[in-house]
């Protein structure tokens, strides 16, 4: 197994998240204000550029109904 980095984790939230906003015909603006959260926040964790908190994400899972673990899993080759 090889070992990940911060940006290999960054990147599968950043798709998942993605992922599972799409499938639930979310746009970023609902998402973030649904969840209580800034809409440029859902952008920058969607695009691999921050490290969202704990707290964000258990809110963006919480509204999505989903485990936060969801946001982590990989895709694998």
């Amino acid at each position: 197994m090889q070992k990940k980095t911060i940006d290999d984790l960054r990147e599968d939230v950043a798709r998942n998240l993605r992922a599972i906003r799409l499938q639930r015909g979310l746009a970023q603006e609902r998402l973030a204000l649904e969840a209580g959260v800034d809409r440029t926040v859902v952008s920058k964790i969607e695009r691999s550029v921050t490290n969202p908190s704990l707290e964000t994400l258990l809110r963006l899972a919480n509204l999505l109904q989903v485990e936060v673990a969801d946001f982590f899993k990989s895709i694998k080759p």
